[in-house]
């Protein structure tokens, strides 16, 4: 059977919750019929909205790689929920690549960065600049710092 891109990613995320020493449980929410899925339940608190990006629509620039994420009126009817995270993993098509992260965002993070009122399509960006913190900028948004190991230093709701 083969892998899809979304498993692959979304994988990446799961692996460094369910690595934690805390219990967890973790359910898949099917977002529509026929699309594909995105939004976890983690330990009937929260929900995490997974999206990925591709390096090779990635700009580099000297030391900075950006990757953009476009989230569908659906995915903004999602984050729309208050109870709502979102892990965006920063990818490349070579999964042995080192420049790769996750990005975790919280609730009011994704308010600061996205109009959730808005149910029309919009979109932000993730910068990787070597040897600092994340930087997250949408057209709301000028920047937000996120730090690198922030999902492994998570502490969920509920565990």
């Amino acid at each position: 059977m083969s892998i899809k891109e979304f498993e692959l990613f979304h994988g990446a995320v799961l692996t460094k919750l369910v690595r934690a020493d805390k219990p967890l449980t973790l359910r898949m929410i099917e977002t529509r019929s026929g699309d594909q899925w995105s939004t976890y339940r983690i330990n009937d608190e929260l929900r995490l909205l997974i999206k990925h990006s591709i390096k090779g629509g990635a700009r580099k620039r000297e030391s900075a790689i950006a990757w953009q994420f476009v989230f569908s009126p659906d995915q903004m009817q999602q984050l729309a929920e208050s109870d709502t995270w979102c892990s965006l993993v920063c990818a490349s098509s070579d999964a042995r690549d080192d420049e790769m992260e996750v990005c975790l965002l919280d609730p009011a993070q994704i308010s600061q960065l996205l109009d959730v009122s808005s149910m029309g399509q919009q979109a932000l960006t993730v910068k990787r600049i070597e040897g600092k913190s994340l930087r997250v900028f949408s057209a709301k948004c000028e920047e937000l710092v996120i730090a690198r190991n922030r999902l492994e230093k998570w502490a969920v709701p509920g565990s």
